[in-house]
């Protein structure tokens, strides 16, 4: 009779009385000991207050409900699909909601509504990729940075593709564990393009030296990269990079130069067609003849062979204790002995751009050196 009561009453109540009542009646069906009978009445006096047309009410109602695992689902999910502060209320905190409910309503959700759903406590698969397809660049950072979303690589493939172009996507996707290189790859050159298109140059980007600076930041990004790649990755690195077109002869002299030289035995392997035991076994021992011809049978001319001969000499006294250099150093001194053997050249031109190329190294290494020794001084004082 209680129930029966209440739902003649509600016609002619204030929003105040109906918002109190509304929460009561909430919470006595999750908490009353009622009889069968009544807990079906106050079912159907609830799912009546979903018509009611005050947003107060309905909210009171979802405030009461939306944390218990039982309550009624029908009403749950017409929550979901009321407005923003009831269904975001509903969709943060409700535990009974179904994968299947929260994939269709990211379907049709707001932007905020997607980054709610995003941020739930427990975010399984199928619909992070959901989300991951579907979702605004802000739903995809929230589901980057919830530690409780299960994040597949094709949802973070999904995501780059579809929003590397934003940097607070491309900074989520960075914060992954173990990323893989051919997404770096994509937020490398997503960055670049960024770079490329903003004001940053101001009148510089009609002269061409704009080009040219995004190229030199996005060669030591690559460097980095490479010098961050777990060994189980190169492979796919090294593929990406040949698919893409950046597996350049100016890539692997920088790499060279900073004595990366388990990455430039795996390009020398995949270019050359040897085995990587095989290359490895070059390198490490004194063949120049092999070394040579393993050299032209990756690809690289005659004019540029002796770069990769002398960084493959030094690192390796380097390596073996008689020789205490950094990258700095070995460039300077691949520098000196390309310039010395070169004087003679008939290959001037290629021979100009080799030596630009390596005081262009060689001037980012004595920066990289001279930030080092900053940060020491810093921590020192």
């Amino acid at each position: 009779m209680i129930i029966q009561h209440f739902l003649q009453w509600k016609d002619s109540a204030s929003v105040l009385r109906r918002q109190s009542a509304a929460a009561a009646l909430g919470r006595a069906y999750l908490q009353s000991d009622m009889s069968f009978e009544n807990r079906c009445a106050a079912e159907a006096a609830i799912t009546i207050l979903l018509e009611d047309p005050s947003e107060k009410v309905r909210y009171a109602l979802a405030d009461a409900l939306c944390t218990s695992s039982n309550a009624p689902m029908q009403v749950i999910r017409a929550f979901v699909d009321d407005q923003f502060d009831i269904a975001s209320l509903v969709i943060a905190r409700s535990p009974i909601l179904l994968d299947r409910d929260l994939v269709a309503r990211v379907r049709t959700a707001e932007d905020r509504l997607q980054v709610v759903i995003a941020n739930r406590p427990h975010v399984s698969n199928i619909l992070a990729k959901a989300i991951a397809n579907l979702g605004c660049a802000d739903a995809c950072v929230a589901l980057l940075n919830n530690f409780n979303a299960d994040v597949c690589a094709e949802c973070r493939k999904q995501i780059a593709e579809r929003h590397c172009s934003v940097a607070n996507v491309r900074g989520a996707l960075l914060k992954q564990k173990h990323l893989e290189s051919e997404i770096r790859l994509m937020i490398m050159k997503a960055a670049a393009d960024a770079m490329a298109q903003s004001g940053l140059f101001g009148a510089r980007r009609q002269t061409g030296i704009s080009n040219h600076i995004v190229h030199e930041a996005q060669q030591r990004a690559l460097v980095h990269m490479v010098s961050n790649n777990r060994d189980e990755n190169a492979d796919t690195l090294i593929e990406n990079l040949r698919q893409n077109g950046d597996l350049t002869t100016q890539l692997l002299i920088r790499t060279a130069c900073y004595g990366k030289m388990d990455f430039v035995a795996r390009v020398l392997s995949s270019l050359s067609g040897e085995t990587p035991s095989r290359v490895t076994s070059i390198l490490v021992k004194e063949r120049t003849n092999q070394l040579r011809a393993l050299l032209a049978g990756a690809g690289f001319s005659e004019t540029v062979q002796p770069v990769f001969e002398y960084a493959i000499s030094l690192w390796r006294d380097v390596a073996q204790g008689k020789l205490a250099a950094g990258a700095q150093e070995i460039t300077r001194e691949i520098m000196e002995r390309f310039e010395e053997e070169a004087s003679g050249s008939t290959h001037m031109a290629a021979n100009d751009d080799i030596m630009s190329l390596l005081r262009s190294i060689y001037l980012d290494a004595m920066r990289d050196n001279a930030r080092k020794h900053a940060v020491a001084l810093t921590k020192a004082a």
